[in-house]
Order: C-alpha cells, then structure tokens, then sequence
C-alpha cells in the first residue's frame, strides 16, 4: 500500500487522529453513518451512559504523528459516502477494515458505533474489544465492551470491562450481566462472588447491589437477596428497579399478596410506567383474572402499537371464553404484523367455536413454522376431515409433504389416523400403499396398514403386516398383543394367542390394553375368575367402554347379571356411542329389559 504525507499550509504531517477531525469537519461533524441512533437507542444492547468523570482534554496535547496512508483517508471517505445512502454494510466493512488496520481509537469507537447499529454482533464485540484496548481510559469503550461480551456470553471477560468502566466512574449495565446469568444456575453459582465482590466495593452503587440480590434470588437465597434489595430501596427510594425486584422476591417465596401489594403501589405511584404495571398484570394473571385483564387493557391504551400487550390482552380474553373481545385485538396484530402466526392460530380457533370450519381452516393453514404450526395443522385438517372434504386435505397433506419432506411420514400417518377415525378405511389403505411404496421400512405406517385391513376384513394382510414387523421388533410388546388378542377370536387358535398375550403382559404388566386382552384370553379359555381379576384391574386403570364390554359379558357369564348390568351402564356412561356394548348384549341375547336400557343410555 502506497504511504503517502499530507501536508498542511504550515507544512507538517496530518496524524491519523487530524485526518478523522478533517472527515468529520468535512462530513457534518460526527453525524452517525446514514443518521443512525446512537447505540443507547438499538435493539440489541443499550450502550452505557457517558462517564461520569469525563476527562477534560490538555489545552495542547502532543500529537505523536506518524506517516498516514492515503488508502485510508480514501477509504473513511468512501464509508461516510456509503453511509450517507444507506449502503451501511460497506461503511462497516470499511470501519471496521480501518480499525484494525490502523489501531486508531477514534475509528475503532466509530466501527464499534456503526457495527452495534446494523446489529452486526461478531464485529461490534471485536471493534469495542480494541476500542477498549486503545483507550484504557475511556469509560464508554469498557461500557460497550462489556455489553457485547454479555451478548456473546462471555461473562468473565465481561465483568472485568464493567468494573474497569466503574473505576473510571461509569455507571456499568451490571444488571444486564446478572440477567444473562441467572438463566443458568451453574453458571450464577460461579459468579455470585465476584458480584458480591463488586457490591462490597460499591456500596452505595444500585447497579452494583441489584445485580448481587438478582443472583442470590437465582440461587433461592431470598432472605439475603430481600436485604440488600431494600437496603437500595432506602439509599435509592426513587429507582423503580429495587421494589420490582422485591416483587419477584417475594412471588418465589409464596407471598404472593405482599407481591401485589407492593406492584398495586407502584402502578398507583407511576401510572404512566409501563414496567410496573406490566408486573403487576403478570402476577395477577395467577389470583384474578379479571383484575389483570383491566390491567392489560390500560397498558394496551398506553402502548397501543405494542404487539406482545395485546396479545396478552387478547390471550386471556379468548381463555376466559370472550371470544368477541379478543377477536379484534388478534386482528390488530395481523394489521401489525406482529405475532402473526399466533394471531392467526387464535382466529382459526374463534372461527371453529362459532361454526365456520372453512374461515378457521383459512387462518391454520396461515400459521407458519414454529409453538402452533403443527396444532394448527392437526385442527386445520381435522375439520377438514369432519366435513368430508377428503381432496381439500389431500392438497395441503401434499403441500405440507413437499414443503417438509422430512416429515412426510409423520403427515402420511396423520392423514391416514384422520381418514381412518371417519371410517373411510379404504381411502385410507390406498394412501398407505403410497406411503409405504416411498418409506417402505416405516415400521409406524406398517402397523396403521395392519390395522386398516383388520378393519376390511382383510385377515391374511392384516396377519401378514404384524408378523413381518414381529420378525423385526420380537419383543414388541404391543405387536404381541394385537396379533394375539385378533387370534383370541378363533377358537381354533386360543392356544396361540393364548402365548402370545401371555408374553406381551410379561414385557408389560401394568398396560392397560395387554391387562384387558390377559382377561378376555382367559374369558376364552373358561377360566372366569382369572377373567374377571384381570379386566377389573383394566378398567380401574383405564375406564374405557371396551373394557367394560369385556367385564359385563364375563360377569353375565358367571351368573352376576345385576353387577354385569350396572358395568355395561357405566360404560354407556363413558362412551354413550359405543358400539361393542349393544353387541355383546345382543350376543348374549338379553331380551327387552337390557334393550330398553341401552338405548336409554
């Protein structure tokens, strides 16, 4: 690279700091690149406050001058332009070149501004890392470096810039640094001493104090944490973080009404404060739904534009069944566009409630990747499916396929579960015979396959499907007792399905479904009361009508038709549409009195 001297009128060697003076007088002064916020108005990390003792400049400093490269005053000169039209990547990429380049404090301060800005988190932590380096005596270089060591979670390194900033009277974000600790108790463990450290150093410094009790409070220490929290309350009785903190103190020990007094105190004192309040309806989601409503209300008045508030406004609207309430708050979020997906999960809800299975299918089918996607789909489809409209839900189970081939299988055996709960068992073995001609190891869609030509009639596929799987899984306990409890139903192979339940309940003896099949097996074999013990053990883990079919039958068998009847009634109870009852009353052949019941029930 060329090296090259500017000379002045008076003849002498421009230093690199003269050069930035001559780009901010020729550039508007110090203007942020495209008139960016300053740090302290990102997102990302708010950057610290100026230093209290800010270092007044020698009336005549000696300014070490050294030879400057003409590349450089070129290249500062093209990022300012770039930033000017919002080309703010290459005026980064310049700062950030030139920082490094040159170590000049000055241009690392001005990378480190700009990088914070685009949220450009790896060179904004190596920027304000030099920047810290080049002036060791600058309060808001450490203050910088330390939030973006946080951010990256270096904590060690992070302190140890907080503390260099409080040294040279810095008010360092430490509760910021507490905060990205007490996610992770093992790691708050090991930095309580030297915030302890720190607070013992600054005893009359908030940040300091808070940021020790918030620790103490995420290791359950919550006498200590109480003390020094209102120790700040009385050095500090105006700072609104002391008593916030209390609050949370004293919800995790359970004093949750001492909690809310102290935040319905606050909100009384600070109306127009959004954190208290906002504190305040969070707790009082838990004692008085009602009360946090209001609260949410009055803070959606205040931050009208605010999506997470209404949100939560609309949340517990919908939950406590006002669906007309919170129906329009979701829609100011799709207006918003914020939280859309929620927003649309919601509506889909509100639309199926009110009857309009199509206008709720519209908002599941919106929701995109993420908490709701696959409820919205799972209840998007499933509407479909009640309605009878098999295509439609052909189409998006195929988009849904494409869209995510590695779930396809999944989406294969939901749509087939869907076709099957419907009773279009056909459409559903001729999907399965698709899927399984592209997942043919599917051991899942194998086993619906199995199931489905059981429910055909199809006995031989059906028997063939769940051997071939037992082959592959000998010791699959519920391969075990489907095949066995489908043998149990010829007389000529009770023996058979006899070992194979026998050996299912030895691999799991407190399933319900295998206690269910040992009963009706010994049912078969003659052996009543064995029956009976086995299918009153059942239906006491399980209450299922199925099971209550098999006890009253056994029980009407052994002569004990008053208690056969009222497990038959019960069962009618649990499943008023059951079909497996009336069957077994008809196969038994019980005359008017128990039909009169049944169809009571």
């Amino acid at each position: 690279m060329q090296s090259a001297s500017i000379s002045t009128a008076a003849g002498k060697v421009v230093s690199i700091r003269l050069a930035g003076a001559v780009l901010s007088f020729l550039l508007s002064s110090c203007a942020p690149v495209g008139q960016a916020p300053a740090p302290e108005d990102t997102a990302v990390a708010p950057a610290p406050p100026p230093p209290q003792n800010t270092r007044a400049e020698p009336a005549s400093p000696e300014v070490k001058e050294r030879p400057f490269p003409i590349e450089t005053l070129y290249t500062l000169l093209v990022a300012e332009v770039a930033g000017s039209r919002e080309q703010y990547d290459l005026a980064l990429a310049n700062y950030h070149h030139q920082a490094e380049y040159t170590r000049d404090a000055g241009i690392a301060a001005r990378a480190t501004r700009i990088a914070r800005f685009l949220n450009a988190r790896r060179a904004a932590l190596s920027s304000a890392r030099l920047w810290a380096e080049l002036e060791p005596d600058e309060a808001e270089a450490h203050l910088t470096a330390a939030a973006e060591l946080t951010l990256a979670g270096d904590l060690d390194s992070a302190l140890v810039h907080a503390e260099r900033a409080l040294e040279l009277g810095g008010n360092a974000p430490l509760q910021s640094l507490a905060a990205a600790a007490v996610s992770n108790r093992a790691v708050a463990e090991r930095v309580i001493p030297e915030f302890a450290r720190l607070a013992l150093r600054y005893p009359t410094n908030p940040e300091a104090l808070l940021a020790h009790a918030m620790l103490l409070r995420a290791t359950e220490q919550y006498q200590p944490a109480l003390a020094i929290v209102r120790k700040v309350r009385e050095q500090h009785p105006l700072l609104m973080d002391a008593p916030l903190l209390e609050s949370r103190i004293l919800a995790d020990q359970g004093d949750r009404q001492q909690a809310l007094r102290l935040l319905e105190q606050l909100v009384d004192r600070y109306p127009d404060k959004t954190r208290p309040r906002l504190q305040y309806a969070r707790l009082l989601i838990h004692e008085d739904l009602d009360l946090a409503r209001q609260q949410f209300a009055t803070l959606v008045k205040q931050r009208p534009d605010d999506g997470g508030l209404i949100l939560s406004l609309a949340l517990i609207r919908y939950e406590t069944g006002d669906l007309a309430g919170s129906k329009p708050l979701f829609q100011r979020l799709l207006q918003l566009q914020q939280h859309q997906s929620a927003a649309h999960f919601y509506l889909g809800g509100i639309e199926a409630k009110n009857g309009n299975a199509l206008e709720a299918v519209s908002h599941y089918r919106a929701v995109e990747p993420g908490n709701d996607y696959l409820k919205a789909i799972s209840r998007g489809t499933e509407l479909l499916a009640a309605a009878g409209l098999d295509d439609r839900n052909s189409d998006w189970f195929n988009e849904l396929r494409e869209d995510h081939p590695e779930q396809a299988e999944h989406f294969y055996l939901l749509q087939a579960n869907l076709l099957r709960k419907y009773d279009r068992h056909r459409a559903a073995l001729e999907l399965l015979d698709r899927a399984l001609a592209s997942h043919p190891q599917s051991g899942r869609l194998l086993y619906i396959h199995a199931l489905v030509n059981e429910h055909l009639g199809h006995d031989a596929e059906f028997e063939q499907g769940i051997r071939g799987l037992l082959k592959r899984d000998p010791d699959n306990a519920t391969l075990l007792n489907t095949l066995g409890y489908k043998l149990s139903q010829d007389d000529a192979r009770l023996d058979e399905a006899s070992s194979l339940i026998r050996r299912a309940f030895a691999l799991r003896p407190d399933d319900p479904a295998i206690i269910d099949s040992m009963g009706w097996i010994e049912y078969r074999l003659g052996n009543y009361p064995a029956a009976v013990e086995h299918l009153q053990r059942a239906l006491e883990k399980y209450p299922d009508h199925e099971i209550a079919a098999h006890l009253g039958e056994v029980l009407w068998m052994q002569g004990n038709r008053e208690q056969a009847m009222e497990v038959w009634q019960k069962g009618l109870q649990l499943n008023p549409n059951s079909q497996l009852i009336p069957a077994a009353i008809e196969r038994l052949q019980i005359k008017p009195a128990t039909e009169q019941h049944a169809s009571d029930n």
